[in-house]
C-alpha cells in the first residue's frame, strides 16, 4: 500500500464513510457513500504518471505534522506505510509536503469515481432522476423507500425551483449492467438540476444508506470571468 484515506462524518445523514486505497502496483480501489459519482465499490489502475507523481509526494513527506481540525470538520485519516494513520482535518490547501499530499489524498476520491466495479449513479431526464447501474460487477440495493431532492438553477446559481418527495420503490433487487430505475420528479424547471437520491446497498446483512448526487458545475457569466482576469 502507498497510501490510504479515510473520512468519516456521522453528523450528516447519510452519514459519510467514504475510503480509497493505492497500492504499490497502482492499484486504486475504495468505497463512496455520499458522492455525485455514483454510489458503491470502485476498482481500477492509475496510469503509470500519475502513481509516479503520487509516489513522489508521499516519499518527500516528513514527520506527520499536527493540526488542529476546525470545529465540526469531518474526521480525515491519511495512512502511510512510513508514518502509520494520520489525522489531517486540520491540513488546508497551502505550501508544504503534507498539504500537498492531503490535497491529492482528498482528490483520489473523486478520482476513484472513474473506476466503477459495482456502483450506482443518478442522472437527469426530462422530469425525472434516473439511477443507473456502472461497473462490471452487480449489487444488491434496497429501493422500497427512495428520497429525492431535486434543485433549479438558472444563470449563475440563481434558485430556479426545488422539490422533495419519498417514492414508493420496488424493494430488494440486483442491479447489474444495463440496469435503470426512473424516479419521478416534480420539478417543471429550465436551468441547471441537481439531484440527491437516498437509497440503501446491501452487502451480506449489512444495510449502508447512500446518496448518490447530479452536481454539474456551473460557469459563472462571462463578465465575471473577465473581472477576474482583470
Amino acid at each position: 500500500m502507498i497510501l490510504r484515506l479515510v473520512v468519516a462524518d456521522g453528523s450528516q445523514t447519510p452519514a459519510v464513510a467514504e475510503s480509497v486505497e493505492v497500492a504499490e502496483d497502482g492499484a486504486i480501489s475504495g468505497w463512496r457513500g455520499v458522492s455525485a459519482g455514483g454510489v458503491g465499490w470502485f476498482a481500477g489502475q492509475l496510469p503509470a504518471g500519475e502513481l509516479a507523481q503520487i509516489r513522489a509526494l508521499v516519499d518527500a513527506a516528513g514527520p506527520a505534522p499536527a493540526a488542529m481540525p476546525p470545529p465540526d470538520a469531518a474526521e480525515e485519516v491519511l495512512e502511510l506505510a512510513a508514518t502509520g494513520p494520520v489525522s489531517i482535518a486540520g491540513i488546508g490547501d497551502g505550501p508544504g509536503d503534507w498539504a500537498l499530499l492531503a490535497a491529492v489524498a482528498r482528490r483520489l476520491l473523486d478520482r476513484l469515481t472513474d473506476f466503477p466495479r459495482a456502483a450506482v449513479a443518478v442522472e437527469p431526464a426530462p422530469k425525472l432522476a434516473r439511477l443507473v447501474h456502472r461497473g462490471a460487477d452487480p449489487l444488491r440495493l434496497d429501493l422500497g423507500t427512495v428520497a429525492v431532492r431535486a434543485t433549479a438553477w438558472q444563470g449563475y446559481y440563481e434558485p430556479a425551483g426545488d422539490w422533495s418527495g419519498v417514492i414508493e420503490g420496488p424493494g430488494e433487487i440486483e442491479a447489474g449492467p444495463g440496469w435503470s430505475y426512473d424516479i419521478p420528479v416534480g420539478l417543471d424547471a429550465d436551468g441547471v438540476t441537481y439531484l440527491a437520491v437516498d437509497f440503501v446497498i446491501l452487502s451480506g446483512p449489512t444495510r449502508v444508506s447512500v446518496r448518490a448526487k447530479h452536481e454539474p458545475a456551473i460557469s459563472p457569466p462571462a463578465d465575471d470571468v473577465a473581472d477576474l482576469g482583470a
